[in-house]
């Protein structure tokens, strides 16, 4: 049986961050033709807001932002291509596998989404009003404009720890309002709990952001007693989860119930040549080194694909 004719494109990856990036410098190691469609000009993904990545120890602790730019140049300079425009929707059967965008299809013999997750919001009333006024997403990125100020950080894990040790030593003080347990790495829970001016709120959520031109303080209630009370604060930081970002795929691509791509693998079922790694994928761990294990492992199967 003939083999089909190649595409023009040896391999695309749909998502500019790390765990994309990192998959689009492996596949060019190998040379690969490769095209990375990333929808933001930032690079990255949520990991290019983290002030210091410190999941892989081979590289030391450093920015996102550096990670990312440093493997943006290793791609361009193997000779891979870099589009910055969203991924709407995929198409794959017999003749192949195209990925459209809005300035046109991209073909290709094999693909890798990487599309990560979105943060998710509170949704109280007032979130959406007040961000970018007091509501942010991102400490590394707006945790200068409340220096002196109190804070109130919500969630319990990784991530809402990591912005509360880019706050704490910046701002009068910074509140976790969390509703269980925390989660994050012991690391993370010893060296906020150094911090003085750190506090937490326990089995407790946001009812409610309070402000009008700026955030003047949150409503929360405890989940046990019910009972509701108002924090002061000039500043809400939500990290509370993500999401994936799959709404763009076919509907027949199989997902779990968050929306993760479920994979045998890193292999979408029925969807022979794609692969899913990262945050968009069912059962990924959070942890930055697994994406770039996902990354590499997804790219060597389809070199080996290609062999044979």
């Amino acid at each position: 049986m003939a083999r089909r004719k190649r595409a023009a494109n040896d391999l695309v990856v749909i998502g500019g961050g790390i765990a994309g990036l990192m998959a689009a410098a492996h596949a060019c190691r190998h040379g690969l033709k490769v095209h990375l469609i990333e929808q933001d000009l930032l690079l990255g993904g949520q990991v290019a807001n983290v002030e210091a990545v410190d999941g892989l120890p081979a590289i030391g602790e450093t920015s996102g932002t550096v990670l990312a730019v440093s493997l943006m140049e290793a791609v361009t300079a193997a000779g891979g291509s870099i589009l910055h425009e969203p991924a709407q929707a995929l198409e794959a059967g017999d003749g192949g596998i195209c990925i459209r965008t809005e300035g046109g299809a991209h073909e290709t013999d094999a693909a890798i989404i990487a599309t990560g997750a979105r943060l998710r919001r509170l949704g109280v009333p007032g979130e959406e009003a007040l961000t970018g006024r007091g509501v942010s997403q991102c400490a590394a990125c707006d945790g200068g404009f409340f220096r002196g100020e109190d804070v109130v950080v919500v969630g319990g894990g990784d991530a809402a720890l990591q912005e509360a040790l880019v706050l704490a030593p910046i701002c009068r003080s910074v509140t976790l309002v969390t509703r269980n347990a925390l989660r994050a790495k012991r690391a993370y829970v010893e060296r906020i709990t150094a911090h003085e001016n750190v506090r937490f709120v326990w089995s407790s959520t946001v009812e409610a952001v309070l402000g009008e031109d700026g955030v003047r303080g949150v409503r929360i209630r405890n989940g046990e007693t019910g009972e509701s009370e108002e924090l002061a604060c000039a500043g809400v930081f939500p990290f509370i989860g993500s999401d994936p970002n799959t709404g763009w795929l076919p509907q027949h691509f199989p997902r779990d119930a968050g929306g993760g791509i479920i994979t045998h693998g890193l292999a979408v079922e029925g969807a022979p040549g794609i692969y899913a790694i990262g945050a968009v994928r069912s059962g990924y761990n959070g942890q930055i080194a697994s994406a770039a294990g996902e990354a590499v492992a997804a790219v060597e199967a389809i070199v080996r694909a290609r062999q044979g």
